[in-house]
C-alpha cells in the first residue's frame, strides 16, 4: 500500500523535463570500502563520503574535489563544456516527451540553475566562501556556464512541453542568515536568475520554485527583482514562518512548507495549534503546507496521521 492510499490522498508526481545541468560527464560513482556499519564511496561530484548504514543522517564529506582555484578551473573545463550541451539530454528524450504529452498526471519542472549549490558541493561551504575572493573570475565562469546550459534547456523544452514551474536549488542559507552577502548575490546570481525567469516568461511559464534551507529573508527583495516569488521549505527553525512572511510581503510571496516538525512530534494539542496557526495563509492561497524538510523519526504514525487529517479538513477533504 502506498502512502497516498494509506492516507486516502492523491500524491502528485514531480518529474524533471530538461538536460543534465550538473557535472557532465558525471564523476564515476564507486564504493571504496564497506563494512557492517558504514560505506565509504565517491559520488557523482567526485566527493569522498562516509555514509552510516543504520543511522538516518546526511553523509560525512571526507574529501572534496575542489581545494584550489586550479581544481575549480579543471572542473569547469572538464565538466561544463558549453559545446557539449547536446550530450546532456536523456538518451530516451523523444520517448519521454511523448509520454508527457499524452499524460497530464504529473508536475513537470525545468532547472533555472543551481549555482551556489554546485560550488558548495564541489568545494564545501568554507572554501566556496573563499573562492569568491580568491578566484572570482572562475566562480563567475562556473555560474555563467551553468546559466548557458539552463537557458538552452528552457529554449528547447518550453515550446514543446507544458512545464509547470521553473526551479532553483541553492541551499544558500543557514539558521541565522545567508551564506553569501547580498552584494555577492546581486553580482553573481541575480543576472543569471533574471535571464532564466525572463526567458521562461517569454514562453508563458510564470511559476517559480526556489529551494533553500535556512533564513533567506536578507535576499527577499532581490528574489522579487529576479522574478522569483515561491520559496521552500520555509524552515520555521530558521525564522521562515509563512504567517510572518505573508504579513511582511503580502500575496506576492508564495510558499511551500513551513510546518514545524518539532510541533508535529509533540502531540495532538501542539499539532492542532500548529495547523490552526497556518489556516489564514492556507485560506488566502499561494501556500502549500508541508513539513519543512523530511518527516523526522520522532514523529509517530499516530501524530502524523492526525496532522494529515487536520490538513484534509482545512481543504474540505475530511
Amino acid at each position: 500500500m502506498s502512502l497516498g492510499e494509506y492516507f486516502e490522498v492523491e500524491q502528485f508526481r514531480i518529474e524533471y523535463a530538461g538536460p543534465n545541468t550538473s557535472l557532465y560527464p558525471p564523476v564515476e560513482e564507486k564504493i571504496i570500502s564497506e563494512d557492517a556499519h558504514e560505506v565509504i564511496s565517491i559520488d557523482s561530484y567526485g566527493r569522498t563520503l562516509r555514509d552510516l548504514k543504520h543511522d538516518t543522517t546526511i553523509p560525512e564529506w571526507l574529501e572534496l574535489p575542489v581545494k584550489s582555484p586550479k581544481d575549480l578551473e579543471r572542473v569547469i573545463k572538464e565538466h561544463f563544456d558549453p559545446d557539449r550541451i547536446d550530450e546532456r539530454w536523456p538518451d530516451n528524450w523523444d520517448e519521454m516527451k511523448d509520454r508527457w504529452k499524452r499524460s497530464k498526471d504529473r508536475v513537470l519542472y525545468l532547472d533555472g540553475g543551481c549555482y551556489y549549490w554546485t560550488l558548495r558541493s564541489l568545494a564545501g561551504v568554507e572554501y566556496a566562501s573563499l573562492l569568491f575572493y580568491d578566484a572570482p573570475d572562475l566562480v563567475d565562469e562556473l555560474f555563467e556556464r551553468i546559466n548557458i546550459i539552463c537557458l538552452e534547456g528552457i529554449r528547447k523544452v518550453l515550446p514543446e512541453l507544458p512545464v509547470d514551474y521553473l526551479g532553483f536549488g541553492e541551499d544558500i542559507a543557514y539558521k541565522n542568515s545567508t551564506l553569501i552577502s547580498p552584494a555577492m548575490f546581486r553580482k553573481y546570481l541575480l543576472p543569471r536568475y533574471r535571464k532564466a525567469t525572463e526567458l521562461a516568461r517569454q514562453h508563458g511559464l510564470e511559476t517559480t520554485w526556489y529551494d533553500s534551507d535556512g533564513d533567506v529573508t536578507p535576499f527577499m527583495e532581490l528574489y522579487f527583482e529576479a522574478g522569483i516569488d515561491c520559496f521552500a521549505p520555509c524552515e520555521v527553525a530558521a525564522g521562515m514562518d509563512p504567517v510572518e512572511l505573508r504579513r511582511q510581503y503580502g500575496k506576492k510571496i508564495k510558499m511551500i512548507g513551513g510546518m514545524d516538525k518539532r510541533e508535529i512530534a509533540r502531540g495532538k494539542d501542539a499539532i492542532k495549534k500548529e495547523v490552526s496557526s497556518k489556516l489564514p495563509v492556507i485560506e488566502e492561497g499561494g501556500y502549500i503546507p508541508r513539513i519543512d524538510h523530511s518527516v523526522s523519526s520522532d514523529i509517530s504514525l499516530e501524530n502524523y496521521s492526525y496532522y494529515i487529517s487536520l490538513l484534509k479538513d482545512a481543504y474540505g477533504l475530511g
